[in-house]
């Protein structure tokens, strides 16, 4: 065989059936006229994987499931006079169809009644990044004493999702009590014996082990093979911490709390970040002085990091995270985003950064057809 291009047929079809999301395909489709005439024509989203929970009080939760999430970076094909970028998410539906979603949004453009044409992406010639892939489970719940039956969406920790899908294992706390473990060799939950916050902060997997954290500030360790449970607490405890998160780097987990101060008004707080990696003998939390030269991008969905170098005119050690408690009335989205620089140890609006602002703006108008 001298080149890529007199792959056998049944191989290059094999190898499309392998791809997980449409970017990828439309890219391996360009390679060249033979890789295009015998691979898939359009992409065929997995079907969700199954985790049924124990019906609820009203019949509820055995259609529970899990779904893709990803980020992605796009840069434009044209550099002149420089190139541009955006930032967005693609989400899977139980019925195959993917939704847009911008950072920082819980409801897609559809919901928001932000209904664009067909988007044109000039893939031959914009490059296309992931810079984060995470996976949700999507549930109904039988709302007590309203008689309401709610669609729920919640992160989890996961493992063996990235692979072939044949063995894996997830945590999350869903509609138990405390927190539970699907394995899907034993097609069943199991509920932890351990009581959690109702809303754990934050869920991750890390080393061939679950972590948790409550809004306590307590970490729960979860044995993915014994279910063995054990917990501690950050031996630097803080009463003005009023958020947390668990973010994963390649070879290290961080603890990010956030601390805010109340002012006069919600214009006047102090907000502030403190950085911990986990000390895996120890079971505690070291604090660090920033974050490694990445950008961390903190969201109820999708939290993440990425190098800074990877999102041209992004500031290496930084945050960028939406201000829930600032009044939403009448803004935009990104009014609402705020950068946290280590540096300079204070907060910024993403609107003051115009580099910064054009990466989460609604579409722009160079990918849509009609521009």
């Amino acid at each position: 065989m001298s080149g890529w291009s007199e792959l056998p047929p049944d191989i290059i079809n094999s190898i499309s059936l392998q791809i997980d999301n449409p970017f990828s395909l439309i890219h391996f489709r360009s390679v060249c006229s033979s890789w295009r005439s015998f691979s898939i024509l359009k992409f065929r989203p997995v079907t969700p994987l199954k985790c049924p929970l124990p019906l609820d009080s009203g019949g509820c939760g055995d259609d529970c499931h899990i779904l893709n999430s990803r980020v992605y970076l796009l840069k434009s094909p044209n550099s002149i006079p420089r190139p541009k970028y955006w930032l967005f998410r693609l989400q899977e539906k139980e019925n195959g169809e993917i939704v847009l979603y911008s950072l920082f949004l819980r409801r897609n453009y559809s919901e928001y009644k932000c209904l664009y044409p067909k988007l044109s992406l000039n893939l031959l010639n914009c490059q296309i990044f992931v810079l984060a892939h995470e996976h949700l489970a999507c549930f109904s719940e039988w709302i007590e004493g309203i008689d309401f039956i709610m669609d729920c969406v919640e992160p989890i920790g996961s493992m063996g999702l990235d692979g072939n899908n044949n063995k894996f294992t997830i945590l999350g706390k869903l509609s138990f009590e405390g927190l539970a473990m699907y394995r899907s060799v034993y097609e069943c939950w199991t509920e932890l014996e351990i009581k959690i916050d109702p809303y754990p902060q934050g869920i991750a997997s890390y080393k061939g082990k679950f972590y948790a954290i409550d809004r306590i500030g307590r970490t729960i360790v979860v044995e993915a093979t014994t279910l063995e449970v054990n917990t501690f607490q950050r031996s630097r405890p803080c009463d003005k911490i009023r958020r947390r998160w668990l973010i994963k780097l390649p070879d290290k987990l961080l603890l990010v709390e956030m601390g805010r101060e109340r002012g006069y008004d919600l214009h006047e707080d102090k907000i502030w970040f403190e950085i911990s990696k986990l000390d895996e003998k120890r079971n505690d939390w070291d604090q660090v002085e920033d974050v490694d030269g990445h950008v961390l991008f903190l969201d109820y969905y999708c939290s993440f990091s990425c190098l800074a170098t990877e999102i041209p005119g992004f500031r290496a050690n930084s945050i960028v995270f939406l201000d829930i408690w600032r009044p939403s009335d009448n803004l935009q989205i990104h009014e609402r985003i705020l950068v946290f620089e280590f540096s300079e140890h204070g907060v910024r609006s993403l609107i003051d950064i115009p580099e910064y602002v054009e990466l989460f703006r609604t579409p722009p108008g160079w990918i849509i057809s009609n521009e």
